[in-house]
């Protein structure tokens, strides 16, 4: 991990989530035997950026299945009977990564804790979908919020550093932490879907998986500029109609 290109950035920088609030379906594919053998019959290859390997966009392959996914996941946020959406960008990849460690605690297991938008700078909300059957709970995400006091170092370049799994990317590692609380944690289930808003701090827990000739598969997704005729499922529940009847109630 190059030492250069790092800034220093408060907490005021950096977003809040705003559109969307964080979620968990299990059991989401019907038959997710069938997505994990199609996922492993595509080529996989590394990025240079991200940690393991990855595949083509899945649009690339096979349009259909892709928006299929793309509006099943999206129903879970809107009721596509009554609601109109459309989106301007949507990206679709299977991920393999290997643990780094024997030591499941290791660092060198642990993802890299970012926000996507700030590598990408235009999706709205972000979702993973664990599929690989009995791999360690404790391989899931975490979502974070930086300390109010907050001076952390921010590097879109870092995530991909996870790749070689250094010295240096320990040591960075924790400062990053350091800043952060964890406040909220999904454990890694086979065929569990999670959604989050592209703002949130997240990262993953762990690589490790007592088999090390399974590696940790996912089916990861991004979805941008999204457009409904419904508000952002966020922004409707902190609607300000709820909050003027619970204060006027509570005032008394």
């Amino acid at each position: 991990m190059s030492g250069s290109g790092k800034s220093q950035a408060t907490k005021s920088r950096w977003k809040s989530p705003d559109k969307f609030f964080p979620i968990a379906i299990d059991n989401f594919f019907e038959n997710p035997e069938a997505i994990v053998k199609y996922g492993k019959s595509l080529r996989f290859q590394s990025t240079g950026r991200h940690p393991g390997t990855r595949t083509q966009p899945l649009w690339n392959k096979d349009q259909e299945l892709h928006n299929a996914i793309i509006m099943k996941a999206l129903s879970c946020y809107y009721d596509l009977d009554y609601i109109s959406i459309e989106w301007e960008s949507s990206n679709m990849e299977f991920t393999e990564i290997p643990r780094y460690a024997k030591d499941k605690n290791d660092v060198r297991n642990k993802g890299w804790i970012h926000q996507d938008v700030d590598v990408l700078g235009k999706d709205d909300v972000a979702g993973v979908i664990y599929l690989t059957p009995d791999i360690d709970p404790d391989s899931g995400t975490s979502l974070w919020t930086l300390k109010s006091d907050a001076k952390i170092i921010i590097n879109a370049e870092e995530e991909g550093s996870a790749s070689g799994q250094g010295e240096e990317y320990v040591k960075q590692y924790l400062i990053q932490r350091e800043n952060l609380v964890e406040k909220f944690r999904f454990q890694n289930f086979f065929n569990r879907m999670i959604m989050y808003d592209t703002n949130e701090f997240h990262g993953a827990n762990s690589y490790w998986n007592d088999d090390d000739k399974d590696p940790r598969l996912t089916l990861v997704f991004f979805i941008g500029g999204i457009r409904s005729s419904g508000d952002y499922p966020l922004k409707r529940v902190k609607s300000g109609e709820f909050e003027n009847i619970i204060n006027e109630r509570t005032a008394k």
